[in-house]
């Protein structure tokens, strides 16, 4: 009996352990479960200078890059990640960092005018623009309200479809989604932040089109001072060529 009840405690430790170590980022299941698929990455001016032979050697077939925050910031690497991107077979998809404290409209227009010129570059695979709505500074204490922000992403997403002919892909955790998008803004395609848990676990509903799975990744070609890069991988069935703007 002593023996059982010894066994029962270690597991119960070791359980204790685990969770406590993924709360803590310490222990990454993500990268165990990572379902096979269409395999990218998500840049910003942190990772410095990208380079996209590289990242295509590394198996990495998308790339997503900041372009614009809020209505007035450009994302300083922007512009040299698209002239990176001419010619690659790799795909390049522009996103946009929505702040809550300016309007959707001039969100759009900052956007617009910045990854337009990949959207008509030919020699660019362009994909499907995304916006990223997560909390930033202290908005996760003091969230704003739910039908201001809702009202100006969708002025964002509205112009942005305008634009291009496709709305934006969504970038979103469940906390946000739940508080924001939840049966709002299913006609945009959903890119999940899940990088504790598995997808599954956290978004056992599916519906996703690419899950950024990990913000501690080692891949060729794109790293920031730590050497780390986000990881994203897109859904079963989904090709590049589905998420294309051509």
């Amino acid at each position: 009996m002593k023996r059982v009840v010894a066994i029962v405690v270690a597991v119960v430790a070791l359980v204790a352990v685990v969770f406590v170590g993924v709360k803590a980022e310490v222990i990454r299941p993500n990268m165990i479960f990572v379902p096979d698929g269409v395999k990218g990455v998500d840049v910003s001016e942190y990772q410095g200078a990208i380079d996209f032979g590289a990242l295509s050697g590394a198996g990495v077939e998308f790339v997503y890059a900041k372009a614009t925050e809020g209505a007035s910031h450009v994302d300083t690497q922007f512009e040299a990640t698209c002239t990176q991107a001419s010619g690659s077979r790799i795909g390049l998809g522009a996103y946009h960092f929505f702040s809550f404290d300016s309007a959707g409209e001039a969100q759009a227009e900052n956007f617009i005018a910045r990854a337009a010129g990949a959207w008509s570059d030919s020699s660019i695979r362009s994909l499907r623009p995304a916006v990223d709505v997560e909390w930033y500074g202290d908005k996760e204490k003091n969230p704003p309200e739910a039908d201001d922000v809702r009202r100006e992403l969708r002025a964002f997403v509205d112009a942005v479809e305008a634009a291009c002919g496709q709305k934006p892909l969504i970038y979103a955790g469940n906390d946000i989604y739940d508080r924001y998008l939840k049966g709002r803004f299913d006609d945009c395609g959903l890119w999940i932040s899940c990088r504790k848990w598995p997808a599954w676990v956290e978004w056992p509903q599916g519906g996703w089109t690419i899950w950024q799975y990990s913000d501690v990744g080692q891949v060729a070609g794109a790293a920031n001072k730590d050497g780390r890069v986000d990881l994203d991988v897109l859904a079963k069935d989904i090709s590049v060529e589905s998420i294309a703007l051509r």
